[in-house]
């Protein structure tokens, strides 16, 4: 018969989880769960007990979870059970509190939790634990109530529930030695549950305490990271032998296929599947061992041929990784520049030194959000929908137009987001830069490494910012297993200034200006009283004892927003490090870590009256057409100028206002510029705000902003094009 599956799904009545442990709930715990709705009625029937102890002979199942993160630390204070301490005086005892931590897991409620077991045919011992987990009540702590229901499937049907699924999923890795979660033990953990409950029954004995015996589980690695085995490509007397750097897919090829036939009269059908990938389903893609040549980089002078040859093993490969070593090791079958075998055949030989790894982003402390592509992406395009890309600016020698190359872009973004969801990565990225040139000066066209159904107009250079440091090896896009895809990271040049798309669900129109970055503030003081502990100077504009910081400079971040197709809705928002405007402010290294680690979580305000507004951080790229934020000799208000000191009169504003315009441009260390008043509009209690022109006579990085009102948007310079 087939091979069959049980799935039992679990649904908490709340969405939180109290159990102990990490996430998720371990397979024992809901072991235990069954064993203690099978003994609801005090005894269990031969049925029941038959059946758990069939569970608890299965391999570990397949976990699948809701998206979850952990709450903070909460801290209870509850009655000691101290009574006899107190001569009996329950008043009295119940004033002795002990503090109860609690940190529990959140989820959303409405999603289950399943537990998927493989096993070879039908059994009646499955039908009872399909009837059994319908009278499960708790899983976890006594306030983690529960319910849960069971079927048994045909593996294929639950594989495609595996892979459909939307949340982490969690698979059993044999060969790990992190991550564990807790599964039963064959033939020991039914009867240690039950030795468990028998002895707290009893514990209490001729006035002395004896302490329950302990149940018995065994710790399973679960997701763990693969392992890497590194080779160096060397000749008969141990020299390095440089592989061509294009011929990448080749070089993958003829490694995959040598160690195939070795394998092959071991583990014939492991060998094709989990090597070559024929015969392979989509689950099986998680499974499949990844050949990555690593070209030699680290230095500008490097030549970029291949010396290096990384293998990596899924933890829950069926391959052992002794047997995935020893089929590696060894001579080549080919030559890649003869295609002929001779004496002088390359050899693999488990590499010693491994300190060139830290450039591909791998060991400890090596995450990175910047990666580059080292050799291009094979992109899931269709080439026969593709519309040639040109360099014109209008129209090219081909009659492409720029509608058409916007389109032609999106088509690639697209495919790069497809790229990473296939790949299987599920962390937030950015797609900064997508080309046909490499980044580096000693790099390659993309379309040099074109090798049978990787056509050139699939392969592209790609540069991703991930939200959070993401750690390496780092292989994407359809000829991930053919040597392609391979990414490198970079050192990231802390950011000075970051700009958000603001979604068009809910733009603030300009009237709401100042409300709105208002509310910016207020999130941004939030996040870092999160992230941080406090709301530093560099986000409430306050020293630690509450005062207004007055050291003279202008030590707190600046924020506006823009209109930036002039529909009256605001669609940009900056929020800009204070020594970003203010040239003469000097940041500390730790202002700036702040800086990066605060505002980069920023995705939506609360803004009162104005709603719920969402934002998405985008990149920072100069272009030399951005009104706010490339160079520039001559800006113009684009929001009104308020003066640091206010004139005595309105009639002397135009002078007033000249003079503080350049004292303020002296102030941020800015050259003085020409000021030209375009208007004045009096403000209440004797305020005046201008409309200005200022002329550099050299060009000057945006943005601008100046006057009393800059740090809320006040101030701001458009560039005069």
């Amino acid at each position: 018969m087939n091979q069959q599956a049980l799935v039992i799904s679990v649904r908490l009545l709340d969405n939180c989880y109290h159990g102990s442990g990490s996430w998720p709930p371990s397979p024992f715990r809901l072991y235990q769960a069954l064993v203690a709705a099978a003994y609801t009625g005090c005894t269990a029937s031969e049925k029941e007990v038959a059946a758990l102890r069939w569970l608890e002979q299965l391999p570990p199942p397949v976990v699948l979870s809701p998206k979850h993160k952990q709450s903070s630390l909460t801290t209870y204070y509850v009655p000691r059970n101290g009574a006899d301490a107190q001569q009996g005086n329950l008043e009295a005892a119940a004033k002795k509190r002990d503090a109860k931590f609690v940190k529990p897991w959140l989820f959303d409620g409405q999603q289950p939790l399943h537990y998927v077991w493989f096993f070879a045919a039908h059994t009646v011992e499955t039908e009872t634990l399909v009837q059994l987990s319908e009278r499960v009540y708790q899983f976890g702590r006594g306030v983690d109530m529960a319910f849960a229901w069971a079927e048994q499937l045909a593996a294929d049907e639950a594989e495609h529930i595996i892979v459909q699924h939307t949340g982490p999923v969690f698979r059993p890795t044999p060969q790990g030695v992190s991550n564990t979660l807790d599964c039963p033990s064959p033939n020991q953990s039914f009867d240690s549950l039950i030795a468990r409950y028998r002895g707290q029954l009893t514990r209490l004995r001729k006035g002395e305490f004896h302490k329950p015996p302990l149940p018995v589980f065994q710790p399973i690695g679960y997701n763990c990271p693969s392992s890497l085995l590194l080779f160096d490509i060397r000749d008969q007397h141990d020299g390095f032998v440089a592989q061509p750097f294009t011929q990448v897919s080749q070089l993958t090829q003829c490694l995959i296929d040598a160690a195939k036939q070795r394998l092959l009269p071991h583990f014939p059908e492991q060998a094709v599947r989990y090597l070559t990938g024929k015969g392979a389903n989509d689950a099986d893609k998680a499974l499949r061992i990844r050949v990555v040549p690593l070209p030699s980089i680290g230095h500008q002078h490097t030549q970029a041929d291949i010396r290096r040859v990384l293998i990596e093993v899924p933890g829950d490969c069926p391959l052992q990784l002794a047997d995935v070593e020893w089929a590696f090791s060894g001579p080549l079958d080919v030559d890649l520049e003869t295609g002929e075998i001779d004496q002088d055949t390359p050899i693999l030989v488990k590499a010693t030194d491994r300190k060139m790894l830290v450039y591909y982003g791998i060991g400890e402390q090596k995450a990175a959000r910047v990666w580059r592509t080292v050799t291009p992406v094979a992109l899931p395009l269709d080439p026969k929908k593709q519309l040639p890309i040109s360099c014109g600016h209008e129209h090219d020698e081909s009659g492409i137009c720029g509608a058409e190359r916007v389109y032609k872009q999106s088509q690639l973004f697209h495919s790069a987001r497809q790229a990473l969801r296939h790949s299987g990565i599920t962390a937030q990225a950015q797609i900064r830069r997508i080309q046909c040139e490499p980044f580096d000066s000693n790099g390659t066209l993309a379309e040099c490494f074109a090798f049978q159904r990787f056509d050139r107009t699939r392969l592209y250079h790609l540069e991703l910012e991930f939200a959070e440091p993401f750690g390496g090896p780092l292989v994407i896009g359809d000829g991930r297993f053919q040597g392609l895809g391979l990414m490198c990271p970079m050192d990231e040049t802390p950011q000075t200034l970051m700009q958000f798309h603001i979604h068009s669900q809910n733009q603030p129109s300009l009237q709401d200006r100042p409300a709105f970055v208002q509310a910016v503030r207020r999130a941004l003081m939030s996040l870092a009283r999160q992230t941080l502990g406090q709301a530093n100077r560099l986000f409430s504009g306050h020293e630690a004892d509450g005062s207004a910081a007055r050291s003279g400079q202008h030590e707190h971040i600046f924020i506006a927003a823009d209109d930036c197709n002039d529909d009256g809705l605001m669609d940009r928002l900056l929020v800009i490090a204070p020594w970003h405007v203010d040239r003469n402010v000097k940041p500390k290294l730790r202002e700036r870590q702040d800086f990066q680690s605060v505002v980069r979580q920023l995705n939506h305000i609360r803004a009162g009256t104005l709603g719920i507004v969402g934002v998405e951080l985008t990149p920072n790229e100069p272009d030399g057409d951005d009104r706010l934020i490339d160079t520039f000799r001559q800006w113009q208000s684009v929001t009104p100028y308020q003066p640091t000191r206010f004139p005595k009169t309105f009639d002397q504003a135009h002078d007033a206002i000249c003079a503080d315009v350049l004292k303020e441009c002296q102030r941020r260390g800015l050259p003085k510029p020409k000021v030209t008043i375009l208007s004045i509009r009096q403000g209440p209690n004797g305020g005046a705000r201008a409309h200005i022109n200022l002329d550099f006579a050299v060009a000057v990085q945006g943005p601008l902003l100046l006057g009393r009102e800059s740090h809320q948007g006040g101030g701001l310079f458009g560039a005069v094009r």
